[in-house]
């Protein structure tokens, strides 16, 4: 009973683990095939237009008859707006509703389209308007835009040429509006406001890349950067280019996507939506699909500190849904994997997703407690059996793939907490571990081990970066180190990188990876006074913490107070204030940290050890957010050091500002220490009216007051020694009250 009853429970955890699935994997448009994507934003939506794509199973050329519209309000469920039909341009002819882009101008939405001129010379690109982003489209010029008598056609063309296909468009700022388009050559002409018009010569765009532009340019901006993808090589990789302005020059930056399984072409776009940037693209992932038969898909988008923009894989899961990692019993350190499409249970190294898979309930059974296992990186590619073995194969869209690619999920049999998983027509065979830790099937027995046909599914995907600070000033010189570690402690990809801002102010150096403890240290090292953004991110870019490190002035004197490190954690409260007194063994270090709202937090001085270096670890006694300053003073130290951390409970590693915490508006300096307006000190502490506030000398503590000029000659901080002394006494003395209560009442009781 007790096995029953867990084994319900784990099928409904399984069952609401993967409802989130519905709607949210790729390839997105699963009712028909679709390709050569392009999308805009308007009035809260995505528009997203495609190629319907039609041939047959077995066709062997392109059959597009007509565009498709889908919208959606939030990237993952696409409702389908309806289709236009190339007719629309008497000059066209044929199933040749190639790839088009939409964008909206002055209140009109412009449909740059590719259509076969049915003069027989090839493709043209045509336009329609409308004032709606679905309905009543009509061609705007009556003629083709651009013909190949236009353009220069490549050699392997002749009379009959395709290279002018796959326009886009994009609108700059200062509206001026810009047209690519190509196939084999790239490009690239200004179009006048109108829409209809090219204003001034087309242009040939080259540039340096590692291969050669094939098609499907796409252009978009970020953060002041202009940025052109496009189709390269064959089969067709994707990769990107960068350039300062929409007319170029263009420089090569790297790939976006490689070459995909099933189809030879790809084609990108991208949208910004409700904060996020996704890319979408084509893949042959859909049952049957193929080079005639694709399918759209989305992915996140994500941008590297320095504005480059990371490599992406396509995944089965896309944007919303999880993939998920299949643990072996035996050997918890082991997983299913597809290596070279050969299945086996081994250890996952840096390269993590073909480990990964997307699961979804039972293609011949959508029952509860059936489940199929898509390839998370292999879209269309499932876990099947194959006679007495398994396989990783492509759904062919029969009835026999289905069943073969189903499997009931059982209470484990060697553990009830895991799952073990039977073929869908042969409840005898089970997903097995072989003894070479290969993947295969088999009937378990007594010569059989139950472990090894136990497995977990495991949820495994990073979720966020935490660093063990959130603040950190340093002095220039000076070093220090941040530790990074990914959430949750289960992820496998726990490697992180970390990027600054303005290596002037502050370089990283030393990164190193702690395999046994998931954690990534770098040296973050001080170079020059100012602040900088220290950015830690995941391998694939999707998650990010960003802290701000602040760089000290070093200033040198008689004494000199160096390497001063000032370090907090807004999630534990702790700070870490450490330093050097140079050539200074033995000397008293005292260290005040004054809260947003003036209070002083933290009051407490240390020796120094024969080295010079001194150190000063606390919890954070105020509970207020903001900048906490902090001042520094020993004997014979020429002036306070003075610096400032942040604390932020709701938005922790956006680092600290320290607005005048460092100069104090001169109250550091003593020239007009009178006032102490802002200084690390406190309003009046310099005068001594406020004395017990007072930070700038022993004569300051009692409150009798000094004047300037006196200040600037001694401006070590309070000796709290005696305080210290006081507060050890009276504990002391009521510890002693203590024990002679209790030897007391142990007295009477005895009596």
């Amino acid at each position: 009973m007790k096995k029953s009853i867990t084994m319900l429970l784990m099928t409904v955890l399984v069952s609401l683990l993967f409802a989130s699935a519905v709607n949210a994997d790729n390839p997105v448009i699963k009712d028909y095939f679709s390709a050569d994507p392009a999308a805009i934003e308007y009035d809260g939506k995505v528009y997203l237009y495609t190629g319907h794509d039609s041939a047959t199973a077995s066709g062997g050329d392109y059959v597009l008859p007509e565009w498709s519209i889908y919208s959606s309000s939030d990237m993952t469920n696409w409702e389908f707006e309806g289709s236009v039909s190339d007719d629309i341009f008497d000059w066209a002819q044929g199933d040749s509703a190639w790839a088009s882009e939409t964008i909206e101008k002055d209140g009109k939405f412009y449909w740059i389209t590719t259509v076969e001129n049915s003069n027989g010379s090839g493709k043209a690109i045509g336009v329609a308007v409308s004032d709606d982003p679905v309905t009543g489209w009509e061609d705007a010029i009556g003629a083709p835009l651009v013909t190949s008598s236009d353009t220069e056609n490549p050699d392997n063309m002749g009379g009959w040429s395709w290279d002018d296909i796959d326009p886009t468009v994009f609108i700059d700022d200062d509206g001026e509006v810009h047209l690519y388009w190509g196939n084999v050559h790239l490009y690239y002409a200004k179009l006048k406001d109108n829409m209809t018009e090219l204003d001034g010569e087309i242009q040939k765009v080259e540039f340096d890349m590692p291969g050669t532009f094939t098609e499907a340019p796409f252009v978009h901006e970020y953060q002041g950067k202009y940025y052109l993808s496009y189709a390269m090589n064959w089969p067709e990789d994707l990769a990107y280019a960068m350039s300062d302005s929409p007319e170029g020059p263009w420089e090569y930056k790297g790939l976006l996507m490689d070459a995909l399984p099933g189809t030879g072409t790809n084609h990108p776009a991208t949208i910004e939506f409700k904060g996020e940037s996704y890319f979408i693209y084509h893949t042959a992932a859909l049952p049957t699909g193929g080079d005639y038969r694709r399918s759209v898909s989305i992915e996140k988008l994500q941008y590297n500190p320095d504005g480059t923009i990371q490599k992406m894989i396509p995944t089965a899961s896309g944007i919303d849904a999880s993939s998920y990692f299949i643990q072996s019993f035996d050997d918890n350190n082991r997983y299913v994997r597809h290596l070279d499409d050969n299945l086996r249970v081994d250890p996952v190294d840096s390269n993590t997703y073909d480990s990964k898979w997307h699961t979804v309930s039972g293609l011949a059974d959508d029952g509860e407690e059936f489940i199929s296992f898509q390839s998370e990186n292999n879209p269309g590619y499932y876990l099947v059996k194959n006679g007495s073995s398994v396989e990783l194969a492509k759904h062919d869209g029969t009835t026999t793939f289905e069943e073969n690619a189903t499997f009931k999920q059982v209470s484990g049999l060697a553990d009830s907490d895991w799952s073990s998983f039977q073929t869908y027509n042969d409840d005898t065979l089970f997903l097995y571990q072989e003894n070479d830790f290969s993947l295969g099937l088999s009937t378990v027995d007594s010569n059989s081990p139950d472990g090894n046909a136990t497995f977990r599914i495991s949820g495994a995907e990073v979720t966020g970066i935490e660093l063990d600070k959130n603040s950190v000033s340093v002095q220039e010189g000076s070093e220090t180190t941040l530790v990074a570690s990914v959430t949750p402690d289960q992820a496998l990809e726990k490697q992180v990188k970390f990027y600054s801002t303005n290596p002037d102010v502050v370089d990283i150096s030393d990164s190193y990876y702690d395999s046994y403890n998931g954690t990534t240290t770098v040296t973050v090292n001080g170079k020059s006074s100012g602040t900088a953004e220290i950015i830690a991110y995941t391998e694939d870019g999707n998650y990010s913490s960003t802290i701000q490190v602040k760089v000290e002035e070093y200033v040198s004197g008689p004494v000199v107070l160096k390497d001063v490190v000032i370090s907090s954690n807004s999630d534990t409260k702790l700070v870490d204030i450490s330093g050097v007194l140079q050539d200074q063994a033995g000397k008293n270090v005292t260290v005040k940290v004054t809260s947003p709202e003036g209070d002083v937090d933290y009051l407490d001085q240390t020796i120094t050890d024969g080295n010079g270096d001194f150190g000063f670890n606390y919890m954070l006694n105020s509970v207020v957010d903001g900048s906490y300053s902090v001042v520094i003073g020993a004997s014979d130290l020429e002036s306070p050091y003075e610096s400032s951390f942040n604390i932020s409970s709701t938005s922790p590693g956006d680092g600290q500002d320290g607005e005048d915490g460092q100069d104090g508006e001169d109250g550091a300096d003593g020239e007009d220490g009178a006032d102490g307006e802002d200084g690390a000190d406190g309003a009046d502490g310099a005068d001594g009216e406020d004395g017990e506030d007072g930070a700038d000398g022993e004569d300051g503590q009692d409150g009798e007051g000094t004047s300037s000029d006196q200040n600037n000659e001694d401006k070590d901080l309070p000796n709290t020694a005696t305080n210290l002394f006081n507060y050890l006494l009276i504990g002391t003395i009521l510890l002693g009250l203590g024990v002679a209560t209790i030897l007391y009442a142990r007295k009477r009781r005895v009596e």
